[in-house]
């Protein structure tokens, strides 16, 4: 009795090709091993019992809709102004909260008698002319009076006598 026309056509095997990297092939042997199978069964079986109808989660988009763009673009632009402070005293900025703080650190410094140290400090962060600029707006060198530089009044941390120029717009750099 003969198979039908079909039948045959299946039992019969054909070579087909399939491109993969070494990495992707010996990936291939150990899980077919792993299962008692040689590489084209565990290929095979891995082909036919994949359900292509299955629902998986969406991958989200790589572009940026309308309003993503408008928000990354406020929030952009708001950082340029807190970063571009005129220095005129206005509270809130990105700039004018760093110059609090340094002002503040190199004040409490300058209290410890550590101001060869602040300056120093300045110098390696900013270079030897803006550091000779923030120096002189921060730290002032203490007037001598006759005295010694160690007997010279030091500042407090929260002296807010005015006895300091106001902050360099430019401590930051262009």
């Amino acid at each position: 009795m003969k198979k039908p026309r079909a039948a045959r056509a299946d039992a019969k095997a054909m070579n087909r090709t399939v491109s993969l990297t070494d990495g992707q092939w010996d990936a291939i042997g150990r899980w077919s091993v792993e299962r008692g199978m040689s590489r084209a069964q565990w290929m095979r079986e891995c082909a036919l019992t994949v359900d292509l109808a299955a629902k998986t989660a969406a991958a989200r988009p790589l572009v940026l809709d309308a309003g993503e763009q408008r928000r990354i673009a406020r929030t952009i632009g708001d950082l340029t102004v807190d970063l571009g402070s005129s220095g005129n005293g206005a509270s809130g900025t990105v700039a004018d909260g760093l110059r609090t703080l340094l002002a503040a650190r190199l004040r409490i410094m300058v209290g410890e008698g550590r101001r060869e140290a602040a300056v120093e400090l300045l110098r390696t962060v900013l270079g030897g002319e803006r550091a000779a600029i923030v120096a002189a707006a921060f730290i002032p060198e203490p007037q001598m009076t006759g005295g010694t530089a160690a007997e010279a009044p030091k500042a407090r941390p929260d002296d807010r006598s005015g006895r300091n120029p106001p902050p360099q717009n430019d401590l930051f750099g262009d």
